[in-house]
C-alpha cells in the first residue's frame, strides 16, 4: 500500500512543470555581415580608456565608479532581482513550518455542555508541509521571467557602467579643450589689448582716426566675450564632470579637478569590427532577457486556465498535560489533497493572458528597436570619425593659411595700402580657426569614445 502510494506521487512529480509559454521565435532584423573596413590594430577590451595614457583621466574614473550614485541605483536593482529570482524558486518548493503552542481556558459555568464550568490546559506541538504541484509550469516559468529580469538588471547596470565611464572621458577632455582655448584666447586678448593701447596713443598724436581707434577697440571687447563665455563653459563642465564623478556638493566649490596639459592622442578602431561584435552590447542582452521574461509570464497567466493540485498534511502531539505531551497516544496527524478549479471569472484569466500577450509584443519590438539603434551609433560613429579626421585636415589647412592672411594684412596696413579692417578680419578668423581646430581634436576623441561605448564598451557577459 505504501509502495502504491509512493510510485503514486513520484509520477505526479514527474509529469508536473509542463510549462505554458509559448516557444520564443525572435526574427533578427537584416544585419551587415561587417561594421567597417577601416585598417585597425587593436581589440575592444575592458578597460579600453586606458590606451590613452592620462593617470588624470583614469583615476576620475576609478573615482565614479566607486562613487556614483546612478551606478549604485542600478546596483540596488540589481539586487533586488536577485532577491525576486529568490522568492520565486522558493515557490516551487514545499513549505514546513512548525508550531507550538499552550492555552489554559475555562468554560462557562452556564452552557448545556458536559464540560461546563471546566478549567484545563491545552498543548499543541505540530509540524506541517503544503504543496501545491506544478503540472502547468506556473511556478517554474515564474522563475523563468525572474531569472531573465535579473540577467536584464545585471546588463542595465552594464549599460550604467559603460554610459559613466564614457561621461567621464568626454567631459575630461572637453575640460581640456575649454582650457586649452582660454589659453589660446587670453594669448589673443593680450595682443589685442597691446594693440588697442597702440591705437589709443596713436589716436591721441592725430596719426589714426577715430574709426580705426574704435575697430580695435572693438576687437580687444570681442576677445573679452569670448574669454568670458569659454570660463564659462569651462566652469559648468567641471561641475558637471564633479558630481558624475560622485563628489559632495562642497567639492563643486572647493575642489579642483586635476587635466592633462593636451588633449591625448586618438585611438586605433578596433580590429575585425563584425556584426557579432554588437551581441554582447549590455543593452541589446538587457531587451533579449526582457523578451524571455514576457514570454514566461504568458505561460503564468496560461496556467490559471486550469485546475491547481495541493497536498497539505501535519503531525504532531497534542495534550492536556504537558507532561503527555510527547507520549505516543497524544499523536496526531492529517493528510489530504485539495483541488482549485477556474470555473466563471467573467473573463479575468482571459484579460490577463491578453495582457501578457500584448507586454511580449511590445518586447519583441523594443528588441528590434534596439538591435537597430546599436548599428545605428556604431555607424554615425564610424562616420563621424573619418568625417572629423578630413575637418582637421581642412582646419589645419585654413588655419597655416590664415597666418599668411594675418601676416600680410599687417604688412599692408603698416605700408599704408590696406586697411585696419583687412587687419581686424584677419585677426578674428585667425582666432576661430586656432579655437574651432583645437574643438575637432576634441570631436575627435569624443567620436571615437562613442565608438567604444556602441560596441558595448569591452564587456564580457556573464555565461549563464
Amino acid at each position: 500500500m505504501k509502495s502504491s502510494i509512493l510510485l503514486s506521487v513520484t509520477a505526479v512529480l514527474l509529469i508536473s512543470g509542463c510549462s505554458m509559454a509559448p516557444k520564443l521565435e525572435v526574427k533578427q532584423p537584416a544585419m551587415p555581415m561587417a561594421l567597417s573596413d577601416v585598417n585597425a590594430t587593436s581589440p575592444v577590451n575592458l578597460k579600453w580608456w586606458e590606451q590613452f595614457h592620462d593617470e588624470n583621466l583614469n583615476t576620475l574614473i576609478t573615482e565614479a565608479l566607486a562613487k556614483n550614485d546612478d551606478l549604485k541605483l542600478a546596483l540596488s536593482n540589481v539586487m533586488l532581482a536577485r532577491a525576486t529570482l529568490g522568492l520565486s524558486t522558493a515557490e516551487r518548493y514545499p513549505t514546513i513550518d512548525g508550531s507550538a503552542s499552550a492555552y489554559r481556558q475555562k468554560t462557562s459555568g452556564e452552557t448545556l455542555s458536559p464540560f461546563s464550568g471546566v478549567t484545563y490546559n491545552s498543548f499543541d506541538l505540530s509540524l506541517g508541509a503544503a504543496y501545491e504541484f506544478d503540472f502547468w509550469g506556473k511556478y517554474s516559468n515564474m522563475e523563468a521571467s525572474a531569472r531573465a529580469e535579473m540577467f536584464a538588471s545585471e546588463a542595465d547596470m552594464e549599460t550604467v557602467r559603460i554610459s559613466l565611464i564614457s561621461s567621464v572621458a568626454e567631459l575630461y577632455f572637453t575640460l581640456i579643450t575649454f582650457e586649452r582655448q582660454i589659453e589660446v584666447t587670453s594669448e589673443t586678448l593680450q595682443a589685442y589689448k597691446e594693440s588697442y593701447e597702440y591705437r589709443l596713443r596713436q589716436y591721441a598724436h592725430g596719426v589714426i582716426d577715430t574709426l580705426v581707434l574704435e575697430q580695435a577697440h572693438a576687437l580687444y571687447a570681442n576677445a573679452k566675450l569670448r574669454l568670458a563665455e569659454q570660463k564659462e563653459s569651462s566652469m559648468l563642465t567641471k561641475s558637471a564632470l564633479t558630481v558624475l564623478v560622485g563628489r559632495s556638493p562642497e567639492a563643486i566649490f572647493t575642489e579642483k579637478v586635476d587635466t592633462a596639459p593636451a588633449l591625448a592622442m586618438p585611438l586605433s578602431i578596433p580590429a575585425e569590427l563584425t556584426s557579432n561584435l554588437l551581441e554582447q552590447r549590455p543593452d541589446i542582452r538587457a531587451a533579449e532577457e526582457r523578451l524571455r521574461a514576457a514570454n514566461a509570464t504568458i505561460g503564468v497567466a496560461k496556467a490559471a486556465y486550469f485546475p491547481s493540485i495541493s497536498l497539505t498534511g501535519t503531525a504532531g502531539f497534542s495534550s492536556t498535560d504537558l507532561g503527555s505531551l510527547l507520549k505516543s497516544s497524544a499523536g496526531m496527524w492529517g493528510f489530504g489533497p485539495s483541488l482549485y478549479v477556474p470555473i466563471f471569472d467573467f473573463g479575468r484569466i482571459k484579460s490577463s493572458v491578453a495582457i501578457a500577450e500584448a507586454k511580449k509584443d511590445t518586447a519583441v519590438v523594443t528588441y528590434a528597436m534596439t538591435v537597430k539603434n546599436a548599428f545605428k551609433e556604431v555607424y554615425d560613429a564610424l562616420t563621424k570619425i573619418e568625417s572629423t579626421h578630413e575637418k582637421l585636415l581642412a582646419q589645419n589647412e585654413e588655419t597655416e593659411a590664415l597666418e599668411k592672411v594675418l601676416l600680410h594684412s599687417q604688412q599692408r596696413f603698416d605700408s599704408g595700402y590696406g586697411t585696419y579692417l583687412d587687419v581686424i578680419s584677419s585677426k578674428r578668423a585667425l582666432l576661430t580657426s586656432r579655437t574651432n581646430f583645437i574643438a575637432l581634436n576634441d570631436a575627435l576623441l569624443i567620436n571615437q569614445i562613442t565608438l567604444y561605448k556602441a560596441l558595448g564598451g569591452g564587456w564580457k557577459p556573464q555565461e549563464k
